[in-house]
This record gives structure tokens, C-alpha cells and sequence, in this order.
């Protein structure tokens, strides 16, 4: 019987992240979430991977947030 209250913390958990996150996309204008470029990511630098957002690579700015503005 230790397994319902268990489950019952984790969904009241879950519930209070997901609830958290809808909040923020009401809040932020326009309803926009900003996302990360690949360029911004210390571990992509080193391996040299373009962004799979944008496409740019780590030595470039990001094209997504050219375009955006």
C-alpha cells in the first residue's frame, strides 16, 4: 500500500511543473518561450555542431533570433 501515496506525491509534483510552465507562457509576452541556440551551448562549441533550431554554427550568431527581430 506504500505505492498510492508515492504515486500521489509524483503527480502533485508533475501538476505543480506543468501548472508552473502554463503560467510562464500567459505571462510572457506574446505567449513566446524563448529557446536556446546550439552557438550558447558550451558542450556544442566543443564538438562544433550547428543548431538544429536555426542552423547556425557555434561560431555564428543565431539566425533565429536575427529573423525574429
Amino acid at each position: 500500500m506504500q505505492f498510492l501515496p508515492l504515486l500521489g506525491l509524483i503527480l502533485v509534483f508533475m501538476s505543480v511543473a506543468f501548472i508552473g510552465m502554463a503560467i510562464r507562457v500567459f505571462l510572457v509576452k506574446d505567449g513566446e518561450v524563448r529557446g536556446g541556440c546550439a552557438g550558447k551551448n558550451p558542450m556544442m562549441q566543443e564538438e562544433g555542431t550547428a543548431c538544429t533550431m536555426c542552423g547556425a554554427m557555434p561560431n555564428e550568431e543565431c539566425k533565429s533570433e536575427t529573423s525574429s527581430n
